[in-house]
C-alpha cells in the first residue's frame, strides 16, 4: 500500500472509532475509499470533504478549525440551565470569530428521561450536517422532546428522514453519548452545563464576563504555542496541557482522542461513595408496614433465610447512581449484622435509563448460574459501561457458560421476572429508585447507614421478643401489610362538558387532568396519558381541567387563551396551543401567550371579549376540583376517582389501569 493511502486509512479508521461508520447517499471521500480498501469500516463524510481536523467529525463543532481556544460545552438538552447559556456562547463566538471554536459534548443526566434520546437524535442530525439547527429546536422546545417531534423537526430541517430514523437506532450514537458522559464525569464536569476552555473547567451558566475572562486567559496561553508554529492536534495538546494542567491533558485524551477514562480503584470508589452515619432515628414513613412479598425460588437473596430476623427488600436500578450508593450502605449493614439480616433484590429498571433493562436481564441470566451478586457488583462498579460487550466480558470473568448466559438473558422469562417485580412495586407504592423495605417498613432513597440501623435495631428487638425468625417471621409481619390501590373508592360526579378534551365524547374511560400551564410537573403527565390513550383506541377520553395556581401569574391568562382556542377551533386547535404553552412554559408572559395565539390563528379580540366568561369557567372548574380534593397540580381522576399510580405517572401505569377498568377489576 502506498504511504498516502495508508495514512488516509488510519485517519478513516480513527473516525470510525468515534462512532462514524456507515454510508449514506453522500459521496465517499478518498479517505473512505482507502479505509475500505484497507479493510476498515467506511467513513461517512461530506462530498469533497476530508477527515483532516484534530477534532473527530463525530463531534459537533462551530468555529475555525485553527482557533487557538476551544470550548467544550458539556450539556443536557433537558437541563433548563443549559438553555440559558446559549446567548452567552453566541456572543463569545461573535466577539472572537477567529480565536474561539465551540465543541458540543453530551452529559445526559440520568434523572432527565428525554435527555439521552434527544442527544442521540441531535447526533443523527449531525450526520446530515444539521446538528446546530436541531440543537436550537430542542432547546426551544425543552418540554416536548418526544420521538415524534424529533422526526417532525428532522423533516422541517430538510433532513433525509428515513436515514435519520435509521441513524437513531445506530448503537454507535448511543455509545458516543455514553462515552462523552463518562469523560465528563471523570474530568469533574458531573453537572450541567459545564465548559472546558482549553482544558480548564468553568462550571454553570456563568455570565458573559466570566466566559470572556476565561477565554482571554486561555487565549494568552495558547498564542505562545500558535506563534511557535504549532497547529491542529499539536497546538491543542500543548495549549490544553499548559492551561488546564493534568485536567487539560486528560480532557484532551478523553474527549478528543477518545481514550477511555481510567476508573478509580474499587476500594477508592467504595470509600468515596460511603455515607456518614446519621443519627439513629427511623424515618416517619417507615412506621407503616407494606406487603412486600418475596419469592425464595426466583428472588436473588443475600444471607441466611433460616436465621434472618430482618429482611431488606431492595428495589433498584443498575443505571441509577443513587442505587449504587444505597447498595453500598446495605452491604455495610449486612456485614455488620451478619446472619441477622438478609437482602432480597427486586428489579426496577426505570424507563428513561436506556441501558438498565438489558443490564437487569443480564443479571437474571447470571443468577441462573449462581452468580447474581457477583454480576450485580460488576454492574454497579461500571455504571457508565452497561453495554453488550461488557455484559459478555463480565460473564467470562465470572466463569459463566457464555452461550447459556446469552440465551438466558434473551429469554422471555427474564422480561417476565422484571415485569413481575415492577408490578409488585406498584402495589406497594414504590416510586423511583432506590427504595428499601425493612420487614415491610419503607426507607426511601440512598439514606445514610444510621437510618437503616435505627429501623433494623427496632425490628431485631421485635423478632427476639416474638421468638421467631426466617421466612415464618417475615411472612407473619407482611401478611396484613398495606397494598396500594391506584384509584380512590370515592367516585365524583361532575359536569365538565365545557372543557377541552380529546377522544370520543362517550368513552368508557374518562381521564380528567387538573393542570396548570406553568406547573413543571403538569407537563410530564400529558405525554404518558396520550401515549396510553393510543393503545385503547376509541375507549379513552382525556379532559383538560384548568387549575391555574395563584402563585403562577401567567397560568390563568394561558388557560383563558387556551379555552378560547377550544371554543374557536375545537379539540385539534386546543391541543396545538396546549403543547406550545407547555413547550414555552419557562418564558410565559402576555407577549408569549399572544404570540402563540397568533401562530395558531386564535383571535385575540375574542380572547379579550370572552375573558370574563372564561375566567368564570376556570373558577367553577377549580371549585369542582377543590370539592373533589384537588390541592395541587397535576391531579388526575379516572372516571371521577382520584388516581395515584404506585410507580408514578407513565404510559404503562395508565395503560395498566385502563386495562383493569375495562376488565371490571377496579
Amino acid at each position: 500500500m502506498k504511504k498516502e493511502t495508508a495514512l488516509l486509512a488510519i485517519v478513516a479508521a480513527a473516525l470510525v472509532a468515534f462512532g462514524v461508520g456507515h454510508y449514506t447517499s453522500e459521496t465517499k471521500s478518498a479517505a473512505g475509499a482507502a479505509a475500505e480498501k484497507a479493510g476498515a469500516a467506511p467513513v461517512k463524510v461530506k462530498a469533497g470533504g476530508a477527515a483532516a481536523s484534530a477534532v473527530p467529525k463525530s463531534i459537533p463543532s462551530k468555529g475555525k478549525e485553527d482557533a487557538a481556544v476551544t470550548i467544550i460545552e458539556i450539556s443536557d438538552f433537558q437541563c433548563p440551565f443549559c438553555s440559558r447559556v446559549g446567548p452567552t456562547l453566541k456572543k463569545i463566538a461573535k466577539n472572537y470569530p477567529n480565536d474561539v471554536r465551540i465543541l458540543w459534548s453530551n452529559n445526559a443526566l440520568s434523572f432527565h428521561d428525554r435527555a439521552k434520546p434527544a442527544a442521540i437524535a441531535s447526533l443523527a442530525a449531525h450526520r446530515q450536517g444539521k446538528f446546530w439547527e436541531m440543537h436550537d429546536k430542542m432547546f426551544a422546545n425543552q418540554r416536548s422532546l418526544t420521538d415524534d417531534n424529533f422526526k417532525k423537526w428532522a423533516k422541517e430541517l430538510g433532513l433525509d428522514v428515513a436515514q435519520f430514523e435509521t441513524d437513531l437506532k445506530d448503537p454507535a450514537l448511543a455509545r458516543q453519548v455514553d462515552r462523552e458522559q463518562a469523560a465528563a464525569n471523570a474530568s469533574g464536569a458531573r453537572g450541567t452545563p459545564g465548559f472546558f476552555i482549553n482544558g480548564k473547567l468553568l462550571s454553570g451558566a456563568q455570565p458573559y464576563e466570566a466566559f470572556k475572562s476565561a477565554v482571554d486567559e486561555a487565549l494568552a496561553s495558547a498564542k505562545k504555542h500558535k506563534d511557535a508554529g504549532k497547529t491542529g492536534a499539536a497546538l491543542m495538546e500543548a495549549a490544553w496541557a499548559e492551561h488546564g494542567s493534568d485536567t487539560g491533558t486528560n480532557v484532551y485524551k478523553w474527549f478528543i482522542k477518545g481514550e477511555k477514562p481510567v476508573a478509580p480503584k474499587r476500594e477508592e470508589r467504595r470509600e468515596a461513595a460511603a455515607e456518614p452515619d446519621a443519627p439513629a432515628q427511623a424515618p416517619p414513613e417507615s412506621r407503616e408496614i407494606w406487603k412486600a412479598v418475596i419469592n425464595p425460588k426466583t428472588d436473588a437473596i443475600l444471607g441466611n433465610s433460616d436465621e434472618a430476623l430482618v429482611t431488606i427488600v431492595e428495589f433498584s436500578d443498575f443505571e441509577c447512581p443513587f442505587c449504587s450508593r444505597g447498595g453500598n450502605t446495605v452491604k455495610a449493614v449486612k456485614n455488620e449484622y451478619g446472619d441477622k439480616v438478609r437482602v432480597v433484590f427486586k428489579h426496577h429498571p426505570l424507563p428513561f435509563h436506556r441501558n438498565a433493562g438489558p443490564a437487569h436481564k443480564a443479571a437474571i441470566a447470571a443468577q441462573k448460574q449462581g452468580k447474581f451478586w457477583e454480576f450485580h457488583d460488576k454492574a454497579f462498579e461500571n455504571q457508565r459501561g452497561l453495554n453488550e460487550d461488557n455484559f459478555v466480558a463480565w460473564a467470562k470473568e465470572l466463569g459463566l457458560d457464555v452461550d447459556k448466559f446469552n440465551k438466558d438473558r434473551k429469554d422471555a422469562s427474564a422480561d417476565a421476572r422484571i415485569k413481575a417485580d415492577m408490578e409488585m412495586a406498584a402495589t406497594i407504592k414504590v416510586q423511583g429508585t432506590p427504595n428499601f423495605l425493612i420487614n415491610g417498613r419503607k426507607v426511601v432513597g440512598a439514606q445514610p447507614k444510621g437510618v437503616f440501623k435505627a429501623v433494623i435495631d427496632e425490628e431485631i428487638k421485635k423478632a427476639n421478643d416474638a421468638g421467631m425468625k426466617g421466612d415464618a417471621w417475615y411472612n407473619k409481619i407482611v401478611a396484613e401489610g398495606k397494598v396500594f390501590t391506584e384509584l380512590d373508592g370515592k367516585e365524583n360526579k361532575w359536569d365538565l362538558s365545557k372543557l377541552p378534551f380529546k377522544g370520543p365524547k362517550r368513552a368508557k374511560i374518562v381521564v380528567t387532568e387538573f393542570s396548570d400551564f406553568q406547573c413543571p410537573y403538569c407537563s410530564r403527565v400529558g405525554t404518558p396519558v396520550m401515549e396510553a390513550m393510543k393503545r385503547f383506541k376509541g375507549k379513552v377520553k382525556v379532559v383538560f381541567a384548568h387549575f391555574p395556581l395563584r402563585f403562577h401569574k401567567e397560568a390563568k391568562p394561558a388557560s383563558v387563551m387556551a379555552q378560547e382556542a377550544f371554543e374557536q377551533g375545537g379539540s385539534d386547535l386546543f391541543w396545538k396551543v396546549h403543547d406550545d404553552l407547555f413547550a414555552r412554559q419557562r418564558e410565559l408572559s402576555e407577549a408569549v401567550i399572544k404570540e402563540i395565539a397568533k401562530k395558531h390563528g386564535v383571535k385575540w379580540a375574542n380572547v379579550e371579549k370572552n375573558r370574563e366568561r372564561h375566567e368564570k369557567l376556570i373558577a367553577d372548574t377549580m371549585a369542582t376540583g377543590n370539592k373533589a380534593g384537588v390541592q395541587g397540580t397535576p391531579s388526575v381522576y379516572i372516571n371521577g376517582r382520584k388516581y395515584e399510580p404506585g410507580a408514578g405517572f407513565s404510559a404503562d401505569a395508565f395503560a395498566g389501569t385502563f386495562k383493569k377498568l375495562l376488565a371490571g377489576k377496579l
